[in-house]
């Protein structure tokens, strides 16, 4: 039980260390065109400051559609996540909100999920170790958009 303990312990220091790595300030300390940087960049756009807390979905929404953060493009990158092979019931929910809140906008939620269709699986892998790479480099290696 012990065992057991000790490595929850260690499951929950790892988690706390990365969480710390990812404030937008830290961030900001990659060199100019990383993922880091740029995720930095994007957070202080949002006016988050710069000890808010990066999450997968800020990393994802800024590789997917850049710097915007519209409801549309928000939904957007759920139908891009869907057709990326990420189903979830948060997706699912998102994407059928969206349509229903913006109907006229079917043709640019059906673009991004044939674009996501033709990007290699990128929702689930550990951005954590992509943060020192070129944004192009990611972008390139994983075909998105």
């Amino acid at each position: 039980m012990n065992t057991l303990k000790n490595k929850l312990e260690d499951v929950k220091r790892q988690f706390d260390r990365n969480a710390q790595r990812l404030t937008a300030h830290n961030l900001l300390t990659y060199p100019e065109g990383t993922l880091g940087r740029q995720l930095g960049n994007f957070l202080l756009i949002r006016n988050y400051g710069q000890n808010t807390y990066a999450s997968r979905e800020d990393i994802l929404q800024m590789l997917v559609t850049g710097n915007t953060v519209t409801l549309t493009d928000e939904i957007a990158l759920q139908y891009y996540l869907f057709g990326n092979g990420c189903i979830r019931l948060r997706v699912l929910l998102a994407m059928g909100i969206g349509l229903a809140i913006r109907p006229h906008r079917l043709r640019h939620f059906y673009n991004m999920y044939k674009k996501g269709t033709t990007a290699l699986r990128f929702y689930d892998i550990d951005h954590l170790r992509l943060l020192h790479q070129p944004i192009n480099r990611v972008k390139e290696t994983f075909m998105i958009l």
